[in-house]
């Protein structure tokens, strides 16, 4: 039996939105011509998001800058833009923000919109000091996201181009003429709909044929069923502030893990860079405890007597985990996350892990070793106890 291996045709691509031709939102898309200077930042995780906007607005609005990366320090375009014109400001939700309305209406100012989710904008507000100085604005939304294809982390957040919309409507007097931003972003979304709901569905025939997604059981169940298994963890870390001229990337410097039968390992290694400024404070341990804490080689191994093949890992976000693998500590490849459970359910702005059990009304253990690393370590059994009643 011979096989064919000659490549298949490519979809036709249309060179402008980069969308396959036959969903190609290029036809409604009306240019409207802005006083405001438009520079959008963009993720590039956000860049590889077939149903982004951050194109879409850039293709509406002559004369707007679309640009991708992290760190824009260095691009002469996004500088150039950012030095031409006094009046610059940043679209991004905070405490201190600009209301639009308060914005200058008799002069050109420049907007830098960015462009990604919720924690990608942050990052990149983190990562450029130049935009995290520029003063904020922010906007209550009209009306919510018509972004159906998309779930959204909060009601009132929108997309990007539906924001520019709005904000532009409001800045130029003129939110009729800007809301013609909006037509390619309903085309899209009603495309996507259609498709979802009727040519995928009937693509050759499968509709009957095929296997039903086998939906995962309750995290409550998920939790009881390897009980006995759970290995609650917490990592701190010896972190500078991003500002600052000596910055380091954090570093684990404490780790505490609780079985579920009780027995628990309380680990402080000794910082590999000098202290941060803030770090003693923060994980509230005393400078000359950290200094004098293990090496990696002493305390990866004690990790290592103290794992078991078939531990189950309890966590909250990624951070500890991460920290942990950066020493080399082995973390199981079976684990909770909560934090991506939580989300995963429908919870949203879940903050950090106190925060978190503030919202589910949790109640946390008491602290079963030293510092923020063992208060946050019960308070993460506490989530667990709230979630499912009588496994931690």
């Amino acid at each position: 039996m011979s096989v064919d291996l000659a490549p298949t045709a490519a979809r036709s691509t249309c060179p402008r939105c980069r969308r396959p031709t036959a969903t190609c939102w290029c036809a409604h898309v009306v240019p409207q011509a802005a006083r405001t200077r438009v520079v959008v930042l963009q993720h590039p995780r956000e860049e590889r998001m077939a149903i982004g906007t951050a194109r879409m607005a850039h293709l509406a609005l002559p004369g707007s800058i679309l640009r991708v990366g992290l760190d824009f320090s260095a691009d002469a375009v996004v500088q150039a833009a950012l030095d031409e014109r006094p009046d610059r400001y940043v679209l991004f939700p905070g405490p201190e923000t600009v209301a639009v309305e308060a914005l200058p209406t008799d002069r050109p100012i420049t907007l830098v919109v960015l462009d990604g989710t919720w924690w990608q904008a942050k990052k990149l507000l983190t990562l450029n000091p130049q935009l995290a100085a520029l003063p904020r604005v922010g906007f209550q939304p009209a009306r919510p996201s018509d972004y159906r294809i998309r779930r959204q982390p909060a009601e009132l957040c929108v997309s990007t181009i539906e924001a520019l919309a709005e904000v532009l409507g409001k800045l130029e007097g003129d939110p009729a003429r800007f809301a013609t931003l909006l037509q390619p972003f309903r085309a899209m979304v009603d495309a996507q709909l259609r498709y979802a709901a009727d040519v995928a569905a009937k693509r050759h025939g499968l509709r009957d044929r095929r296997p039903r997604v086998k939906r995962r059981p309750p995290l409550a169940d998920r939790l009881a069923a390897v009980a006995p298994r759970l290995v609650y963890v917490y990592g701190d870390a010896n972190g500078w502030p991003m500002r600052h001229p000596a910055w380091r990337p954090a570093e684990l410097v404490h780790w505490i893990a609780r079985r579920a039968s009780g027995e628990r390992l309380e680990l402080v290694l000794a910082p590999r860079n000098p202290l941060g400024p803030n770090t003693a404070r923060h994980v509230e341990l005393d400078e000359d405890v950290l200094r004098g804490g293990l090496s990696i080689e002493d305390a990866t191994r004690r990790w290592h007597d103290f794992s078991r093949p078939d531990d189950v890992l309890v966590h909250y976000g990624p951070f500890h985990r991460r920290l942990a693998a950066a020493v080399g500590m082995h973390v199981p490849a079976e684990r909770f996350d909560l934090r991506s459970e939580l989300l995963q359910l429908g919870h949203t702005q879940l903050g950090g892990i106190e925060a978190c059990a503030a919202r589910l009304d949790a109640i946390g253990e008491g602290p079963d070793g030293h510092g923020r690393a063992a208060r946050r370590l019960g308070t993460l059994r506490g989530i667990v106890a709230r979630l499912a009643p009588g496994v931690a």
